[in-house]
């Protein structure tokens, strides 16, 4: 009985080969496989080589997904980049829905506090979460007894979610007081813009967030309502959103011009501008708070710089950076900065905020507001 090798050289013969070149041939075919084998073992990174020797070796059954997940949120912190999020497969959906401004959960929106834990950045009108009593500015600290202290934001934001009608229990900390809520969840569809008629010919406009519907609401709410006499814009405790979005609304108001810039890495600037030619020219406020951040900063930057509007409230957050999502092989998404806004006169926002031209306390934005737009309207005549 031939043994293998003889097997493989007697095909060898049978097509033509001797032995010495069977031989040969088998060794040429070794050595292009052992070089392939030793190509690939140095391309493997050791973070890879890490996580295939933890699933090889731990007696603990792992998953590798979860391994590589704590990895890429461990880079992104050590990274620096305070605004940077992961989001695995089953979170994508939660944050597409959560800029569409449709989902079933409790109307909040969370940011990571400079200090880096996850805190309230907004609280939508009417919303389950603001008829319980969350208030901005609320640390996060447990949802239904699973603490969130270290968690990524798209573990916060998949916990919030649920079916419509269940109840939630959710920890927070405001002024160093913990204090505990039951909520149920709810169906929310684009509650971002309230608007209605504050005074004679004055338009109230309230958007709470900046997502993908948000400027066509607001042009709605321009056409609906008569609003010779001027325009109140609140974009208190607006965490910001879709910077494309906050574009069409700052352009609803200036007719072409610069929006905003940034730079980038690569030294290119990007600057962003109102392709409107018919813009709406009634006077305008706009209410700002230390929790109007981002692209919320651009809209209220823009109409300041380009003296379309009156600020008032307090200097705003001063979170100017401006952030991609990109979307990775196994349809994953990373959250990262790529830039800083700049305003049209170049003012940088980031760390900065937009300060007010008239400081005004709050509770008292709406009463100054409407006294501004009175002192416009006369000089306007």
């Amino acid at each position: 009985m031939l043994s293998p090798w003889q097997s493989i050289i007697a095909r060898f013969r049978s097509a033509g080969f001797n032995a010495t070149a069977a031989i040969t041939s088998l060794a040429i075919i070794l050595a292009f496989a052992l070089g392939d084998f030793v190509g690939r073992t140095r391309n493997v990174s050791p973070v890879e080589q890490s996580i295939s020797k933890i699933l090889t070796k731990n007696p603990t059954p792992l998953k590798k997904n979860v391994l590589e997940q704590a990895a890429i949120e461990a880079v992104l912190k050590a990274s620096g980049d305070q605004w940077a999020n992961y989001f695995p497969q089953e979170s994508v959906k939660n944050l597409t829905q959560t800029l569409e401004g449709r989902y079933s959960g409790i109307g909040i929106w969370l940011r990571k506090s400079k200090s880096g834990v996850l805190e309230v950045s907004s609280v939508q009108s009417n919303s389950p979460a603001a008829r319980a009593g969350i208030k901005v500015l609320d640390t996060l600290v447990d949802i239904d007894g699973v603490a969130m202290d270290g968690a990524s934001l798209a573990t916060a934001v998949a916990a919030l979610r649920g079916v419509a009608n269940t109840k939630l229990q959710i920890g927070v900390e405001r002024n160093q007081e913990q204090i505990r809520f039951e909520i149920t969840r709810e169906s929310i569809f684009n509650g971002d813009v309230v608007a209605y008629q504050l005074a004679t010919k004055v338009i109230y406009i309230q958007i709470s967030s900046i997502t993908s519907q948000v400027a066509s609401e607001v042009a709605i709410a321009l056409a609906k309502y008569p609003h010779q006499g001027g325009i109140v814009l609140d974009l208190r405790d607006n965490p910001g959103g879709l910077l494309f979005v906050a574009v069409d609304v700052a352009s609803l108001f200036l007719n072409g011009g610069t929006i905003v810039s940034y730079s980038r890495k690569d030294d290119s600037t990007l600057v962003l501008e109102s392709n409107n030619s018919v813009a709406d020219v009634a006077p305008m406020t706009v209410l700002i708070n230390r929790s109007t951040a981002s692209s919320a900063e651009v809209i209220a930057g823009a109409l300041q710089d380009r003296n379309r509007a009156v600020i008032i409230g307090e200097k705003s957050y001063g979170k100017g950076t401006v952030q991609e999502i990109i979307e990775l092989v196994d349809g994953s998404k990373l959250e990262i900065t790529v830039g800083k806004y700049r305003t049209p006169n170049g003012r940088v926002i980031d760390q900065v905020g937009i300060a007010p031209d008239l400081l005004v306390p709050e509770g008292e934005e709406i009463k100054k507001a409407l006294l501004v737009l009175g002192g416009l309207a006369t000089i306007s005549k």
